[in-house]
This record gives structure tokens, sequence and C-alpha cells, in this order.
């Protein structure tokens, strides 16, 4: 059986947008940073829902590495790219205009989490581009 590169990429970055905002690029509720209601109750910052959408995020990309390694049809990982492609799409928008991070530039999820996911993010639409390209049909 041909290892699938391009499968084992997805999987590789899929687990590393899971795990990213939690270990080696922390938002701040790592950090133990929280938003203070005026009642003492304490929330996540909106930094931590992003960190929340982007397990979500890379579980799916995981998921769409293991369907293109067991793909047979160039139809079926065409797909699977233009699908991956769109996650990495998500994965760039979440941190920038969905969720968002924290108003304060020095916090760490502006200074290391953001920049982070975005490369992610441009890695895995790279990665799907390619998927997608090389499924073509001549």
């Amino acid at each position: 059986m041909k290892i699938s590169w391009p499968a084992i990429l997805l999987i590789v970055l899929g687990i590393l947008l899971a795990v990213a905002p939690w270990t080696f690029a922390p938002v701040c509720e790592v950090e133990g940073m929280y938003a203070q209601l005026a009642s003492g109750k304490t929330l996540p910052m909106p930094c931590g829902w992003t960190a929340r959408a982007e397990i979500g995020l890379g579980a799916l990309l995981v998921v769409a590495g293991g369907m293109l390694l067991i793909a047979k049809t160039n139809e079926t990982k065409r797909i699977i790219g233009i699908f991956g492609a769109a996650i990495g799409v998500l994965t760039i928008l979440f941190p920038t205009y969905i969720t968002r991070m924290c108003m304060l530039a020095d916090h760490p999820c502006n200074l290391v989490t953001k920049p982070v996911l975005i490369i992610l993010g441009v890695l895995v639409i790279i990665v799907s581009a390619y998927i997608a390209y090389s499924a073509r049909t001549d």
C-alpha cells in the first residue's frame, strides 16, 4: 500500500491545530487569565472560545486525512482537498473575525496563538489545494 503523504500531513496539521491553543501556543485561559464580570463571576476570554473551535476544526482535519488515506477515486480526493481548504480558511477566520482574540495586544493569545493559528491555516490551505490539484482529472 502506497503511503499518502498529503493525508499524513493533514492528520498531523489537524492534531497540531487541536492542541496548539492549549499547549505550545497557549491562549489566555491556559495562562490563568479570565474575564471578570461585575458580579465576580469569571468567564473564558474570546480566545478561549477560539481555542475550543480550533479543537473541532482540528478533529475534522484528522477525519479528512483519514478519509484521504482510504479514498480510491480522484473525485473523492478532490472533494476532500476542497473540504480541507475550507477548514484552513475557517482556521484563519476564527481568531481574526469570528470569535477573535482578546482586545489587549500584549496578551499571549495575540502574541503567540493568533500567528500560530494563521500559519497552520495557511499550511492547511496549501496542502489541501495540492490535494485538490493533484486529484484533477485530465
